[in-house]
């Protein structure tokens, strides 16, 4: 089957996390994603290597020094054939480069450019550098997790990154559809800010609707949902939300019988009493003794795993959301795709390329000779 974005070609200048997360995404759809790397190092994420082999399968890769003018040219031949181009620089710095929006939609009116960028391209902060921690706790999220004591923590991964890169991923789609209708590209301007406010759904609607300031997810501090101790010191998580008779089967299970028929808001408003009563009863017994009672009863629960219980699941193995990726030495284990289509399943064909290896077969697909590649090479402006 053809894969559904077979055909649309990416111009990758991104390096990192957010960008190059977008454009695998696109690839394993079937995008031909080109990653133009600085020659030398290359993306930065080569000296993180396991965080650049998980993000950047089924790419090719050229380096092009985009500060030499031959390098510039180079990438705005380039451009003629793209669909897509997406960087993830500080506002105007594609300018100082000449590979900007403006410049490179005179040559392909039909191009789509995305760029990510930690607060857009306007506003009073687009020129102040950050990363996902400053994104997280300037968009209102990073303080709705607290320990006991009520200091706010670092979270385990980096959420404005990913959030970034997803909604880039769709950006990047509408915008291809769009163009289906009027034949013409278009600006994304994606703010890893504004990904991470758009997160706050559940918690900022009581703000905006009563002025109510809210401190933690209002889920949090509550006998029904949260993560709970058991007697050998493990963790068991009860993940009840809304449904009332998620709650009645916890008391079963527990010996609460008494505390059955309370609905979501008799609940929260009982915490004090019923939370230490929960946390009482589960301290009683063994994590697998709890797996054990519970299994078949209706209940939202499940242990607290680590990185290793997670991919060895039954139920992670059975989505293939582990997969191997290339073959001999170049073989390796990455995380599958969450997107399960059934007649254009997603690709996991190439392993993520050595720096600069599809330098010379894309320029000279782009119509330059081997002599002159050789110059450009001489002359530091292709690696």
């Amino acid at each position: 089957m053809t894969a559904p974005l077979e055909g649309i070609r990416i111009l990758d200048l991104s390096q990192l996390y957010p960008g190059p997360l977008c454009t695998m995404i696109l690839a394993d759809l079937g995008a031909e994603v080109i990653k133009i790397e600085p020659t030398g190092i290359g993306d930065h994420a080569r000296t993180f290597r396991f965080l650049f082999n998980q993000i950047n399968r089924n790419k090719k890769s050229v380096a092009l020094n985009l500060k030499n003018p031959r390098a510039q040219e180079a990438f705005r031949r380039l451009t003629r054939t793209a669909d897509v181009v997406v960087e993830g620089f500080r506002p105007g710095t594609t300018a100082r480069l000449g590979v900007d929006y403006e410049t490179l939609r005179k040559i392909n009116p039909r191009l789509i450019y995305c760029s990510i960028s930690g607060f857009g391209q306007g506003g009073p902060y687009r020129d102040r550098p950050g990363h996902d921690i400053n994104y997280m706790a300037m968009g209102g999220v990073l303080g709705l997790t607290r320990d006991r004591e009520g200091r706010p923590l670092v979270l385990g991964f980096e959420v404005a990154d990913i959030t970034s890169a997803l909604n880039a991923a769709i950006g990047i789609l509408a915008a291809i559809q769009g163009r289906e209708r009027t034949g013409e590209g278009q600006f994304v301007d994606i703010s890893m800010l504004d990904c991470v406010v758009a997160l706050l759904h559940n918690s900022i609607g009581p703000y905006l609707e009563t002025g109510q300031m809210p401190t933690i997810n209002p889920l949090h501090a509550t006998p029904h949902y949260g993560i709970f101790e058991t007697s050998d010191g493990e963790y068991l998580v009860i993940g009840i939300a809304h449904e009332d008779w998620f709650w009645d089967n916890l008391c079963d299970v527990l010996g609460m019988e008494d505390a059955k028929g309370l609905n979501t808001a008799q609940r929260i408003m009982k915490a004090h009493e019923l939370l230490p009563r929960v946390q009482e009863a589960i301290r009683s017994r063994t994590l697998a003794e709890w797996m054990e009672m519970m299994a078949g009863k209706d209940i939202p629960y499940c242990k607290l795993a680590n990185v290793a219980e997670a991919l060895n699941d039954p139920q992670v193995q059975h989505r293939q959301m582990v997969v191997t990726v290339g073959e001999g030495e170049r073989s390796m284990r990455q995380l599958g795709s969450p997107y399960k289509l059934s007649s254009t399943p997603t690709r996991f064909e190439l392993p993520p390329p050595e720096l600069g290896e599809h330098t010379e077969v894309l320029l000279r697909e782009s119509g330059y000779t081997m002599e002159e590649i050789e110059e450009m090479r001489k002359e530091g402006a292709v690696g």
